[in-house]
Parts: structure tokens; C-alpha cells; sequence
């Protein structure tokens, strides 16, 4: 999604390039010849249809540029017809889709950078927002393949984060890193909560027979130190950011979902809010919600949000996540403030659901700030 708009714009400058040079030089010899440029447009018919089709086209391109800049944002468009006159529309032509493949890139990146580390054979992308202090908030995300691009995404939907980003996220803007798995086979080992599953190995009796290649082979505290001890402050050093679990959010869906509560009663002192969708409380059922919810911090400096679809494998939730949000309430999770259960009718278990309320979420997170 990124990289080709990188191609498009070296490639239009390049005919820019062209453009400007075959224009040139064709003038200068043109100009020494003393060609008579009125009669070699106009002398005949046949120069009459090739100078009134050209004019047809430039009037299209110039409504073209103007209905772009427009929506875009690109600033002093007339430069570009101002060049057109005293170099060539070959050249200022190009050059307008060239930064507006920039301007593009811009917009999907809402403003801000991406880069891509590896942590211990980990894929990390991490975005940077265009402002950033040492109080900027940091926000990890499971399932890094998912979030931003759709060709990198297992199911071709993303989060649209950066969407949200740019249309809808009010308050400091945070940075994303988004952290890949091992492995699609990998996924529920990194993801369950390891102190909960290496207790229930019965629970790979229901798992179906591509994730039984290594039973017990639980990989979630790892994980979790891989967060907090490598990719966090590595992201903090990096960005001059000053740590504060008040700033510091873990993300997930599904299976992400037990993990960012997991990851923040591991270490609660790292993460201040986990934020849940679709939380897969099936995986275990009962025991996992009972077991995880006695894992989490007692409330005080710590916020849940934690949500569920009914339809897809959503349907399946709400007995277990009624009975978990019963269980975080009597940790002392009881405002708006500290602890969001909702559930959204008419969505499921999938990207596209996930995007339409991400903003609400990192909303909820951002704009309620430290509590005193």
C-alpha cells in the first residue's frame, strides 16, 4: 500500500525529467531553425485536429490538477501552469502526479512515518506520528500484519488505524507499533496466557489438529517480555518519550484480546490500559475467565476496555463476557473511566468490524488521561 506509491512517484518524475529535456531541446532547435510555430499548428487541417485534440486534453488535465489539489490539500497548483508556459506540459504534467503520489502516501500515512524492525525473528512496523514529545502515548498492537496494509493482512481488511488517525482520533496522537507473530501456527501460543494454559493442557484436546504439532509448548511469557522489556523501550529511546503506564496501551482482538489483559497483569507496571476486542473468552470458556480476571491489577491505576460482537463467532460470547465484566467490576473496576464492556450488535470476527470502532476505543483511552 506504501511502497507503490514510492514506485508511481519516481517513475512520474522521471517523465517529468523527459519531458523537460525532449522540450528544450526541441525548442532551442526549433528556435534556431526559425520555425514558424502558429503555421506548424494551424496549417493545415490535419494540424488543426492534432492542436484541437491536444487543447482538449490540456483543458482535461488542467481540470484534473485543479479537482486534485482541491482534494488533496496541494498548495499553489498555478505554479504548476505558470511552468507550463515556460517549459512544457510534458514536464509539469508529471511533475503534479509525482508529488501527488507524495501527497497521497502523506494522507495514508496520516501524516506521520513508518518504519520496520525484527525483534527475535519478529516483524515489528512501528508508526510514528508528526508531532511527538517526551509525553507521547505508545500503543502496541498484536497481529502487526493486520493493521495497516492490506496486502501484508491475513484477510485482506485492516484495522484502518491510520484512517482513524487522520479522520477521527482526537488528543496526542500515539505511536503505533504494530508486532507481527511467529507464525500463523505460532499465533495461539504467543497469544494464550501462558501461566493459564500451561495449568489446562487439556484445552489442545478441542484445538483443531494443525495446532497440536507441539502441545505445551506455551510461548505467551515470552511474548510479553518481548513487549515490555525489548520493543517498548527500544520505541522509547528511540523517540525520546518518557515512560508512564498511563501512556502505555496494549491492543488486541480475539486472542489479542486475552493477551493485552494477560500482558497487563504481567506487567502492570508497563501497561496502564488493555484494550480488547472481540475478547475470545471460548478458549478455555469458564476457567479462563475466572483465572484471567483474578490475574488483573485491582483497580486504581489501571483501565479495561473490553468488547464483543453478536454474530460470526461473536455469537458465542455474551455469557462469557458478561460473566468476565462481573468478575473485572469486582476488582474495583467500576467507572466509565476505568472499565468499558459493550457490546455492538450486528458485528462480528473480523477486520472490518474491528475498524469501525477503533477510533472509539483510542478515543476513550486518549482523551481520559491520567486520573489523579
Amino acid at each position: 500500500m506504501f511502497k507503490k506509491h514510492i514506485v508511481r512517484s519516481r517513475i512520474y518524475f522521471s517523465v517529468a525529467a523527459l519531458g523537460l529535456v525532449t522540450a528544450w531541446v526541441l525548442n532551442a532547435l526549433a528556435v534556431t531553425q526559425e520555425a514558424d510555430y502558429l503555421n506548424a499548428w494551424f496549417g493545415s487541417y490535419v494540424d488543426w485536429v492534432l492542436s484541437l485534440d491536444l487543447l482538449v486534453v490540456g483543458i482535461a488535465v488542467i481540470t484534473l490538477m485543479l479537482v486534485e489539489a482541491k482534494r488533496l490539500g496541494m498548495k499553489r497548483v498555478w505554479l504548476y501552469f505558470l511552468l507550463s508556459g515556460i517549459t512544457a506540459m510534458a514536464f509539469t504534467f508529471p511533475l503534479f502526479m509525482a508529488f501527488r503520489e507524495r501527497k497521497l502516501l502523506e494522507r495514508r500515512l496520516a501524516g506521520g512515518s513508518m518504519e520496520k524492525f525484527e525483534f527475535d525473528n519478529h516483524r515489528v512496523d512501528v508508526w510514528a506520528p508528526k508531532t511527538i514529545t517526551a509525553t507521547t502515548p505508545i500503543l502496541i498492537m498484536h497481529d502487526g500484519r493486520n493493521l495497516f496494509d492490506e496486502k501484508d493482512s491475513y484477510t485482506g481488511k485492516t484495522w484502518e488505524i491510520l484512517t482513524a488517525m487522520r479522520q477521527e482520533v482526537r488528543g496526542p496522537q500515539p505511536i503505533v507499533i504494530g508486532l507481527w507473530g511467529l507464525s500463523d501456527l505460532s499465533r495461539l501460543r504467543e497469544l494464550a496466557p501462558q501461566k493459564i494454559l500451561d495449568n489446562h493442557q487439556e484445552i489442545w484436546d478441542h484445538m483443531p489438529e494443525e495446532y497440536k504439532d507441539s502441545p505445551g509448548e506455551s510461548l505467551g511469557d515470552a511474548y510479553v517480555s518481548l513487549m515490555a522489556d525489548a520493543i517498548i523501550p527500544f520505541v522509547l529511546d528511540r523517540h525520546q518519550i518518557t515512560h508512564h503506564p498511563d501512556r502505555t496501551a496494549v491492543m488486541g482482538s480475539s486472542m489479542g484480546g486475552l493477551m493485552s489483559l494477560y500482558a497487563m497483569s504481567k506487567r502492570p507496571e508497563v501497561f496502564g490500559t488493555a484494550i480488547c476486542f472481540s475478547t475470545h473468552w471460548p478458549f478455555g470458556g469458564d476457567f479462563m475467565v475466572q483465572e484471567l480476571t483474578d490475574l488483573l491489577p485491582q483497580d486504581g491505576n489501571h483501565r479495561i476496555w473490553t468488547d464483543t460482537g453478536t454474530i460470526e463467532l461473536d455469537e458465542n460470547y455474551a455469557p462469557f463476557h458478561e460473566a468476565a465484566l462481573e468478575k473485572i467490576k469486582a476488582k474495583g473496576y467500576l467507572t466509565p473511566d476505568s472499565l468499558v464492556g459493550a457490546t455492538y450488535p450486528n458485528t462480528g470476527h473480523h477486520e472490518s468490524y474491528w475498524a469501525r470502532r477503533v477510533a472509539e476505543a483510542l478515543n476513550w483511552w486518549l482523551r481520559s488521561g491520567p486520573r489523579t
